[in-house]
């Protein structure tokens, strides 16, 4: 499983992983195959599903939502609102290039500690790996966690995250020790590659003409509408359009404020104080309406039951919510749905009509009344299965299986057929300088208007990425180029309030020359923006060597930056050279070499305090496992009674007892040695007790084997003494293998009489392992001689004709042959000879 792909989500996060058979969502080791985004702080780290077990208790120290606040700065609009939902503390975090990020406060190992939100983004993503590690090394004898670890990447982040929230989380994966993220793709086009891919090979796509499909996408936060073109071999992003604030969470919401209200009005006046301050409560409450809202989704369900036990002041509640009336309650939010689908097929310019399908992802579009919705809003068949709509994919893993298949695509461990991915660049990204007016610019023709201006749009609304964009100016000295976002991105969906800037690139160029200096900007595979090169132009002119020295007369080349020019008769043409520039980036929210390796040394140390923290529970669990399993089968179950004295029984009974109140007194701290030591000592009276029954469950079988093997050669050296294919079996070998059978026998039988001399619970005179050491004795002595190969018979030398010339031969004359009869039968005439 090196190549997976990973949707990060706000409430979950689900792992796929591409093999030879296709993507398979992994399973964590609970078998699910969501796994809560969550990380949870206490004496040691805890993360997915081992989190969620303490959400509730730990609240203040357990970290959701991880994925909103990536990359925001502290004061951020969108900042300030996530924060107020979040139930741990968000502190400051200082950047030396801009203004302050956001980290957490926790408690960990009995110290307050702050550690960037972009650091706990990285932990999830690397504990994914861990879920993905562990299910290869399962599934592969002899390997472990480490190297099964996934080696290439691709994570999915909403399409609306700007540039320093795509940076900020790659530095999480880094700062997390998680390598070979080969992109981060936009969610909305992982379901829409997960959808054609599969398609394509089923050639359900024509070049004639366009296959558009809709993907509308509603998870825990965040709603998100896109139409993709579909051809063979590529897909290309039309339209992406978003809610950021509107999702699952919202519809949850309106059950708990309900709950809350009626909670408070029937113990008015009973209560220590207000519901909805009660942080503690009102988890309670989020929980309770999500799973009223998962009741109320199907078709035909009328009503959902709520029942809450000590919800506050020891005070329990129950009421029950219908259908209609929750339908009712959801028409704000529901009235937020139309929005993106309108503006989606507005930038198009496509109806309803044109679309082939619609299809559904996300775990908040399996509300029935979105569903109604939506049908309405896209004028389908409200009466028909699913109110019109498409529910072909998974909910909650087609990000998840699309990024699998980009991972698949890009990495170099799989072939895979080639697939044109063409994305959509969601906020336009303009660049900006002083002077141009008086200092002339060139602009790259595709980079938008080059009429003189201090700014241009380098990369529009819509663009496919990765792509690299230049602009030329004229400068001396040290200058500066500003990037940020134009301010048509405010129209389509950029937050309000929030920072257009991007970064600012220092560029060093001579001082004393005013020259041209070509800026290559790029916007690389996640969309991130950086400044590939800086490079200073100079036209050269040289000139041309005559035609009858030099050959043919060489053309300047086409597109050039300057023509040709005739001087005296001669002709000359422009040279470009090109010398690259020192640059720096200057970006807000960035995070240096430095800042990094510190943050990564310190997730060094916490997965170390982590995994000692695991071995000791292990060793903790093993000694409790141990002493529960003992007294139940001296006890209890009376399976080891047998084989124990009463002296050894009572002596071992008050052993355990007192080592069972020292692991819940004085032990429940211990270390992981003493653990280990404290298991040791009872294993030391134990262990002669649970020897002596696997010897007597073992025994019998151990010696009707070597029963059976003395038998079986006993009777090969009755039956072979006369039989021709054993004859080369010598005398002394025979005697060798009948005084091996004959010794191993009587043996056999004098361990049989020691051992019936004595009882269950003495030491046994014979052990399984000796009597299996015995038989591979007989085995190793009659063996080789019994199967040994027959000697191959000598070969005879044909006698050689006597080569003496007949007239030497006794009598001088040759003798007479007898001429050879005709057999053909044919009683024709002789075939006459070749010539």
């Amino acid at each position: 499983m090196s190549v997976v792909g990973v949707d990060f989500g706000a409430k979950h996060s689900v792992i796929a992983a591409a093999g030879r058979g296709g993507v398979d969502v992994i399973l964590n080791g609970n078998s699910q195959r969501l796994n809560p985004n969550m990380v949870g702080f206490d004496q040691s780290r805890s993360m997915g599903e081992a989190a969620s077990s303490t959400a509730l208790s730990n609240y203040k120290n357990t970290i959701t939502n991880i994925k909103r606040l990536v990359g925001l700065s502290y004061d951020d609009p969108r900042a300030q609102a996530e924060m107020k939902r979040c139930p741990f503390k968000c502190v400051p975090y200082a950047h030396p290039s801009g203004p302050a990020g956001i980290a957490v406060s926790v408690r960990l190992q009995d110290d307050q500690r702050t550690i960037p939100i972009e650091c706990v983004a990285g932990m999830m993503v690397k504990h994914m790996g861990q879920v993905a590690a562990l299910k290869a090394a399962a599934d592969s004898p002899g390997a472990t966690t480490a190297e099964c670890f996934p080696r290439d990447w691709v994570v999915a982040i909403p399409g609306y995250y700007t540039d320093a929230q795509r940076r900020a989380f790659a530095a999480g994966c880094e700062m997390a020790g998680v390598k070979g993220v080969q992109r981060f793709m936009h969610e909305t086009t992982a379901t829409a590659l997960a959808f054609g891919i599969f398609k394509d090979i089923r050639k359900e796509f024509s070049k004639d003409r366009s296959t558009h499909v809709m993907f509308v996408d509603m998870g825990a936060t965040t709603y998100s509408v896109s139409i993709v073109d579909f051809q063979p071999g590529r897909l290309v992003v039309k339209s992406a359009q978003y809610d950021v604030d509107l999702g699952g969470r919202d519809f949850d919401a309106v059950i708990s404020d309900w709950i809350a209200t009626k909670f408070e009005e029937k113990y008015r006046g009973k209560l220590s104080g207000a519901v909805r301050d009660n942080t503690k409560v009102m988890l309670k409450l989020g929980v309770a309406a999500e799973k009223a809202k998962k009741t109320l989704s199907p078709a035909g369900v009328k009503e959902a039951r709520i029942n809450l036990e000590c919800l506050m002041d020891d005070l329990d509640f129950g009421i029950s919510l219908r259908a209609d009336e929750y339908k009712a309650m959801c028409e704000p939010l529901l009235a937020r749905l139309a929005g993106p689908i309108e503006r989606a097929l507005a930038e198009t310019k496509l109806t309803a009509a044109d679309l082939s399908s619609v299809e559904i992802v996300g775990g908040a579009t399996r509300v029935s009344s979105v569903k109604l919705t939506l049908a309405q809003v896209l004028g389908l068949d409200a009466s028909a299965v699913n109110n019109g709509l498409s529910t072909t994919m998974n909910a909650d893993e087609a990000v998840a299986r699309g990024c699998a298949l980009q991972s698949a695509i890009l990495s170099p461990r799989f072939k895979v057929l080639p697939y044109e991915v063409v994305e959509y660049q969601p906020f336009p990204i303009k660049i900006e300088w002083d002077g141009a007016h008086e200092a002339g610019m060139e602009v790259d023709a595709e980079a938008g208007d080059a009429t003189p201006t201090n700014s241009v749009v380098m990369f529009e609304r819509g663009c496919n990425f990765p792509i690299v964009r230049r602009v030329t100016l004229r400068r001396s000295g040290k200058f500066t180029v500003d990037a940020m976002y134009d301010e048509s991105a405010l129209g389509n969906g950029f937050p309000a309030g929030s920072s257009r800037a991007i970064a600012t690139f220092n560029i060093n160029s001579p001082a004393d020359a005013d020259c041209k200096i070509r800026v290559n900007v790029k916007q690389d595979i996640s969309g991130s923006l950086t400044l590939s090169s800086a490079q200073m132009v100079e036209e050269i002119v040289e000139e041309d060597k005559p035609a009858e020295e030099g050959g043919a007369e060489s053309k300047a080349p086409e597109g050039g930056e300057g023509d040709a020019a005739k001087e005296g008769g001669e002709k000359k043409k422009p040279k470009l050279k090109k010398t690259n520039l020192e640059f720096s980036i200057l970006r807000p929210l960035d995070w240096t070499p430095a800042e990094m390796q510190k943050e990564n040394e310190l997730e060094v140390e916490m997965e170390n305090v982590d995994r000692v923290v695991r071995e000791t529970a292990d060793a903790r669990n093993e000694l409790e496992s141990y002493i529960y399993d003992m007294r139940d089968k001296i006890i209890s179950e009376s399976q080891l009674m047998p084989y124990c004295t009463d002296q050894e029984k009572a002596d071992f009974g008050k052993m355990l007892e007192s080592m069972e109140n020292w692991l819940y007194e004085d032990g429940f701290d211990a270390t992981k040695s003493v653990y280990a030591k404290k298991l040791e000592e009872l294993k030391v009276v134990g262990g002669p007790i649970e020897r002596r029954s696997y010897e007597a469950s073992a025994r019998p079988a151990a010696m009707s084997t070597l029963q059976k093997t003395i038998e079986k050669y006993t009777s090969w050296l009755n039956t072979s003494q006369g039989d021709e294919a054993y004859a080369h079996v010598t005398d002394d070998e025979r005697a060798k293998c009948s005084d091996k059978c004959d010794k191993a026998s009587a043996w056999m039988y004098d361990m049989l009489d020691r051992q019936g001399g004595l009882p269950a619970n003495a030491d046994p005179a014979v052990t399984v392992e000796q009597i299996y050491a015995t038989n591979k004795g007989v085995n190793d002595t009659v063996s080789p001689i019994m199967h040994k190969p027959k000697p191959k018979p000598k070969k005879v030398e044909e006698k050689k004709e006597d080569a003496t010339p007949p007239e030497t031969k006794e009598g001088g004359k040759e003798e007479a042959k007898p001429e050879p009869m005709d057999t053909s039968g044919s009683g024709g005439d002789p075939e006459p000879m070749a010539e």
